[in-house]
């Protein structure tokens, strides 16, 4: 037997999920096909939800339909989310290199037409033994 109590929830729950993803309802509601309006209405339970809509967002969202219905598995999941998004903007901020270590780093790599045909020949050496 399934419980309706988990139905007043979904609103709450699709509207937790939206901030952890970073849609606003303008993006989400386009992206499931339904008006801002719609949403809107979803989100503050005053109009009931199809299953075809719940699929359609869980879909979006990248999320399971338990996710959508269930209050505590929503919460894990933003959090789940969020801590991974963390992890995204920390590793690129660690991958961007700054302008001026860039140049430098370009300025390193130059080398001069007499290194170029000291390193041309010390390959042509290599390649013959």
């Amino acid at each position: 037997m399934y419980d309706e109590s988990c139905l007043p929830r979904i609103g709450s729950n699709i509207r937790l999920l939206l901030g952890a993803c970073q849609f606003n309802q303008q993006q989400f509601a386009e992206r499931i096909g339904i008006s801002q309006t719609h949403l809107s209405n979803i989100e503050h339970n005053n109009v009931q939800v199809s299953l075809k809509l719940l699929v359609r967002s869980a879909n979006v969202l990248n999320c399971t339909l338990e996710t959508l219905l269930d209050r505590k598995a929503a919460s894990e999941w933003a959090q789940a989310h969020d801590a991974e998004a963390d992890e995204q903007a920390a590793g690129a901020k660690s991958n961007s290199v700054p302008e001026t270590a860039a140049a430098e780093t370009d300025e390193q790599e130059q080398y001069s037409l007499e290194e170029v045909r000291l390193l041309l020949k010390l390959l042509q050496l290599s390649k013959g033994r």
